[in-house]
C-alpha cells in the first residue's frame, strides 16, 4: 500500500521525484516540543529521572546530535527499520550495547503515564532498500538478534494532546545486545534496528534527524529507512523511504547506542540468584601497557569490595553462602583478590605482556575480604586482546 506525507507549512520543502533505489515517504511529519525525560529499566519498568548508573560507559552510536524539529507518526502495524555501522576496532568484531537513548511524541491521552507500548529490535545487519537480511513476519523478534517487548511508556502525559518523550533503555544487567562491527575496516556494513509504536490511533512516533547544529552523520547512516507493513503478508516491505534530503529534514530517527569498552562484554549466571546483584563495569580498555580501570557502578556505601581476576570463567552458587555466583575460574585466579575498599573502583598500569583472555568479578564483602564474609556479586566481564 502506499501512504504519502503530509508535512507541515513550515518544513523544509520536499524533493518533487525520488530516485529509482530511494522511493517517496511514508507517515506524517509534525513539530516536536521539548522532551520529557526518563528511564526503562527491563527488570523494574518506567521511572522519570535522567540517571542511567548502569548504561555506558562509551557512546557506540550517536544520531541525536541535530537539532530537532519533528516527529513522524507510524501506525502500530509499521515497523521502520533505520541503519547504522560500528567501526572496526579492537579484535572480537562486536559491539555489546548496554543502553539506547531514544525519542518519541505521542497524542495518546495519559494521565496516568503508562498508555503506551512499543516493541525495539536490533538486526545484524540490513541493505539498502531489502533490509535485514533475517527478517521475517512469523516469530515476535521478526528475525531480530535481540528483541525487547517495553510497556507502559507514557503517552501525552500533558493532556494537550501531545508530548514528547526521550527515554533511556537501560539494557544493564543481562539484557545486553551485542552486534557485529563492519566486517571489512572502512566498509560501514549497517547493523539495523526499528522501534514499533504500538498505538492504534498512529498519534505516536520518533524523533526525525536534522544535520542543523552537528558537522557529520553517524558511521554508516544512511539517509533513509526501511519500512514494512506487517499487513501486506508476503509482501511485507515497502521499499525505501525518505524526508527529502534536507538539513532539517533527515530520513533516519534519533538514537543513541551506549555500551562497554572496547573487547569487553558482560556476562551473567545461567542461574540468577537472589544476591547476584552487584553491577561491573570496565571504565578503561584493558590492554598491555595502558591503565585498566573497573569499578561497581551500585556501591551501597557501607559494604566493602573486592576484585577477582582470573585467566578463565565459571558458573558456580558458592558467594555469599550460596545466594550469589561465582563467574571466574578460582584454579586460574592471576592475582590475589584485590581489596577496593567501600567505593569499589580500581586502576592499575597493566605489564607488557597480559593474556589473551581475562576475566574479572567484583564480590560485595564485610570484614576481610574471604570467603566467608561476601555478601554478594557482580555480573562477570570479559577481556579480550
Amino acid at each position: 500500500m502506499f501512504r504519502s506525507i503530509v508535512v507541515s507549512a513550515a518544513a523544509l520543502a520536499i524533493a518533487t521525484s525520488a530516485s529509482a533505489q530511494t522511493q517517496q515517504l511514508a507517515g506524517n511529519v509534525h513539530k516536536t516540543v521539548a522532551p520529557n525525560h526518563g528511564i526503562y529499566k527491563l527488570d523494574s519498568g518506567f521511572e522519570v529521572s535522567t540517571q542511567a548508573y548502569r548504561s555506558g560507559p562509551e557512546t557506540l552510536f550517536n544520531n541525536r546530535e541535530g537539532v530537532v524539529y519533528y516527529y513522524t507518526t507510524v501506525a502500530d502495524t509499521d515497523e521502520y527499520i533505520d541503519d547504522g555501522s560500528f567501526a572496526q576496532r579492537g579484535v572480537t568484531g562486536q559491539e555489546q550495547v548496554n543502553g539506547i537513548v531514544f525519542e518519541y511524541c505521542s497524542g495518546i491521552p495519559d494521565a496516568v503515564g503508562d498508555a503506551l507500548d512499543t516493541e525495539f529490535r536490533m538486526y545484524d545487519d540490513t541493505t539498502f532498500n531489502v533490509g535485514p537480511s533475517t527478517w521475517t513476519n512469523a516469530t515476535f523478534e521478526r528475525g531480530a538478534s535481540c528483541a525487547f517487548g517495553i510497556v507502559g511508556l507514557p503517552g501525552d502525559t500533558a493532556l494537550t494532546g501531545l508530548s514528547c518523550w526521550g527515554v533511556t533503555l537501560d539494557l544493564a544487567g543481562g539484557f545486553e545486545c551485542t552486534l557485529p562491527q563492519e566486517l571489512t575496516l572502512g566498509g560501514a556494513e549497517q547493523f539495523g534496528w526499528s522501534m514499533s509504536y504500538l498505538d492504534v490511533a498512529a498519534t505516536t512516533g520518533p524523533f526525525v534527524d536534522s544535520m542543523v547544529g552537528t558537522t557529520q552523520v553517524s558511521y554508516g547512516m544512511t539517509d533513509g529507512f526501511e519500512w514494512f507493513d506487517m499487513l501486506a503478508v508476503g509482501a511485507e516491505h515497502q521499499g525505501n523511504f525518505w524526508f527529502g534530503g534536507g538539513t532539517k529534514l533527515q530520513g533516519n530517527f534519533n538514537i543513541t547506542m551506549e555500551g562497554n569498552v572496547n573487547d569487553t562484554q558482560a556476562y551473567y549466571s545461567a542461574a540468577p540468584l537472589a544476591n547476584d546483584t552487584v553491577d561491573w563495569q570496565a571504565t578503561s580498555e584493558v590492554r598491555a601497557n595502558t591503565l585498566a580501570g573497573w569499578m561497581v557502578t551500585n556501591p551501597d556505601g557501607v559494604s566493602n569490595y573486592g576484585m577477582l581476576v582470573s585467566n578463565g570463567s565459571a558458573d558456580s552458587p558458592v558467594v555469599a553462602g550460596g545466594t550469589a555466583n561465582l563467574l571466574v575460574d578460582a584454579g586460574g585466579l592471576l592475582t590475589s583478590p584485590i581489596p577496593m575498599g567501600t567505593a569499589g573502583s580500581f586502576g592499575v598500569n597493566l605489564p607488557p605482556s597480559i593474556p589473551a583472555n581475562i576475566y574479572s568479578q567484583a564480590v560485595q564483602h564485610t570484614g576481610a575480604l574471604s570467603p566467608a564474609n561476601t555478601t554478594a556479586a557482580s555480573n562477570g566481564l570479559h577481556h579480550s586482546n
